[in-house]
This record gives structure tokens, sequence and C-alpha cells, in this order.
């Protein structure tokens, strides 16, 4: 919905111009305007580019009230009202200016131009307000240490490592599929001087990594969520995301995982910052995971930017994390920085790379070392992929990815490095 609405600005750029240039001469012909009029006529204008459109509409109704007939100020309105997202009115406006027979024909030609573009934005909301769509994927990995996963992100600390654990390795397959709902809703809700409207989107998926051998190992999880979203078009978006996964490690059921996570994005020029947050509770079920449940609390700042109009996007971002776990063996915090790019680098393909870096210190001490482990995690990331845009494959997402992971621990057996090559091919429908 954001890209569509980008888009829609920018259309009505090029379209209402011509239409403000037309009416300069118009405006004196058909209209003697006093020295306040004309103020405040500038003020509505003002306060419209400097996203205060209620107050703008507020002043250009006025100036209308006292001068119907002065289109400059209707044609000025109605811009206003498609910014507020009030499409009805903003056409209203606009049919009020072609119905003038003293209107000329360029700018009647215009305001047509502008017209049109109202009513796809309103037919795009009154057809779709409900959009699903499905997605499936299938890949295969090459694991080189398929025994230190999955990693603190699933369970607490990771897998307990036992001295003389050795690398192992394996190959995998991965499925993944899933199901979004999104509803657009038609209605403006106001944010002070800001327009916006809601979404709200619900999604289920199914994710299966099988081992061939080591199949221990296989992690499977059914996830479902939901959320409020809003949207001001080219100013900001927001969402509020609740989710729940159940998870299944070696074919037995792992544990429950429940979160709330809220986003906000604020639109700069060629460039996005973005706040999150999670809050996250991981209930187990194994007996084997006594002292891990715990509750998962990270916030962080990320900004990305574009480059080359649009070829290159650059990414970076720093999060604190702090978990309360059961046993203080497995309660950490710490923090965690990435930096990536994405560059466009052939027709409908990309490739991008990935670097984080994160530091973890553990309240509790391990057995047999007696130490509270203290650790810092390397990993690097490139990738590729490619759309295909016709023939047998169209539609379909092919894309291959490298991941090293170095990870240094004050207790030697948390000391490892992972490999993990994957190549992958999905869609959505």
């Amino acid at each position: 919905m954001n890209a569509r609405k980008a888009e829609t600005i920018s259309s009505l750029k090029r379209v209402c111009l011509p239409v403000f240039l037309a009416f300069a001469g118009l405006s004196a012909a058909t209209a003697q305007e006093t020295v306040d009029t004309e103020k405040l006529f500038k003020e509505g204008i003002f306060l419209r580019e400097q996203g205060q459109v209620f107050s703008a509409i507020e002043a250009l109704e006025t100036v209308l009230s006292n001068n119907p007939s002065l289109n400059r100020a209707r044609l000025e309105l109605a811009v206003a009202y498609f910014r507020a997202l009030n499409l009805d009115q903003a056409n209203l406006q606009a049919q009020k200016v072609l119905d003038d027979p003293k209107t000329p024909e360029n700018v009647r030609l215009a305001v047509l131009a502008f017209q049109a573009q109202i009513k796809r934005d309103q037919a795009a909301l009154v057809a779709k307000p409900h959009t699903f769509e499905p997605s499936i994927s299938l890949g295969f990995l090459y694991d080189t240490n398929v025994n230190v996963g999955p990693s603190g992100a699933t369970l607490p600390g990771g897998l307990v490592l036992q001295p003389g654990s050795t690398p192992q390795h394996d190959w995998a397959g991965v499925a993944q599929a899933g199901i979004t709902h999104t509803y657009n809703s038609p209605t403006v809700i106001r944010f002070g001087e800001t327009a916006s409207r809601l979404i709200w989107q619900t999604s289920a998926g199914l994710y299966h990594k099988g081992y061939f051998e080591k199949t221990d190992f296989d992690l499977t999880a059914l996830s479902l969520s939901t959320g409020p979203g809003w949207v001001a078009p080219n100013k900001w978006r927001t969402k509020l995301n609740f989710q729940a996964d159940a998870l299944y490690l070696g074919g037995d059921y792992l544990g429950l995982y429940t979160s709330v996570s809220p986003t906000f994005t604020l639109q700069l020029k060629n460039g996005e910052l973005t706040w999150d947050a999670l809050v996250l509770n991981k209930n187990f079920d194994r007996a084997i995971d006594a002292g891990r449940d715990s509750n998962y609390y990270s916030t962080g700042l990320s900004y990305g930017h574009l480059f080359l109009q649009g070829k290159l996007a650059v990414q970076g971002g720093a999060h604190v994390f702090m978990e309360e776990a059961s046993a203080n063996r497995f309660s950490n915090d710490g923090w965690e920085a990435f930096i990536g790019a994405n560059v466009v680098a052939w027709q409908n393909g990309s490739v991008y790379g990935r670097y984080s870096y994160k530091e973890t210190k553990f309240d509790g001490v391990e057995p047999v070392f007696n130490l509270a482990r203290d650790e810092a995690e390397n990993r690097l990331e490139v990738g590729m992929a490619h759309n295909f845009k016709e023939g047998l494959m169209k539609d379909w997402r092919v894309s291959g990815s490298w991941q090293f992971t170095d990870n240094n621990s004050n207790v030697s057996i948390y000391t490892y490095e992972r490999e993990v090559v994957g190549v992958n091919l999905g869609r959505s429908f």
C-alpha cells in the first residue's frame, strides 16, 4: 500500500503543476481578491506544503466561503483533500472546477488527469479492501557445524555443548509455506495534521528444516501473527504485531513462543529511520529444557538509505537485548549491531552482503568450567537473488546465500565456526 501511495503522490505532482500554472492567468480574469483573501490563500498553500493538510483545508475553505468562484483556491483545496486521503472531497472540488463554463480548456485537461488519478485510487480501495497472498519456497542447505544450532534466538544460550563436542556436517532440505491477509481500510484516521489509513495484517506459516542424517536437529515452526498498522503516505508507517510460534526440535514438541513487537518507520528523503522492539515469552515443554523458560526483551534503531536512483540500498542499526530465564545459567544481556547493502546487479537480479557483531554476557556459571559465559559473535552473509519475469519460471524467485559465523567464548566449548550455504526457489501468488 505504501509504495502505491508514493507513486500516487509522484503522479499528483506531475498532474497538478500544469493546473496551477494555467490558473495563474485564469484567476486575474475571474476574481478580484482582497489583501486578506490573498494572505489567507497563501497561508493555506504554505500550511499544505508543510504537511499541515487539515489546517490548510480550513484556510482554503474559508477563502472559498468568501469567494465561491475562486477556482484557483478550489483546485488547491482539491489537492489538500487528496493529501488528506479524502478522495471523495478531492474529486468533488475538482468536478466543481470542471462544471464552471469559464474554465479554460488547458486547465480542464489537467483537472481531468487529476480526477483519473483519484478514481484509480478509489477503485483500488473499493475493489481490493481484502487481499490474500499465499507463498511457498523450497531449498537445500549445507551446514558445516550442525550441533551448535539452533542458536540462542531459539534456545536461550543455544544447545548445551559437552567437552569433546566436534563439528558435525550435513545437508538439509528446507520448506516454507504461508498465507497473508491484508485489510486496507478506506477510512481516514487523523493524527494531528497527518492523515493515515489503517491496515490489518494476519498471516499463518509453516517452516521446516530437515537434515538428511542428523535428524535430532530438525526444526519445525508453526506461526500465526496478527496486528494493526497505520500508513501515512510519504511520512511514516507503524505496526503492532502479535505472534505465536509452536516449535518442534528433532520431531519433538519444543515449546510455545508468544510475542508482541511494535515498529515505527519515519520516511525521510531517500531514506527511512526505524525503531523496533520485541517482548517475547519462551515456554518450554521438554524436561531437558528445565530452567530455559524466559522473557526476552530487545529494542533498537536502524537506518536505510537509497543511492544511485534506488539501485543501491544501504542499511545499518544497533539493538540492545536482555533475557531473564528461570535459571541464571541461561539469563543474559548484551548488544548487537549490523550493516548491510543490496545492489541491483543485473536486470531483475541483485546481490547483497550483511555483517553483524553481537556481544552476550550470561549471569550464571557453566557447570564444570565454573565460569559465566562471555561471548562475541561475528557473522557475515553474502547472497544473490533473481526474479524471473517471463517464460516457464515467470514470477518465481531463486536465491542463494553463504553465511559464516565465528563465535568466541571464554568457555572453550562454545568457541566455534560455522558455515551454511543454501539455495532457495520460491514465489508469491
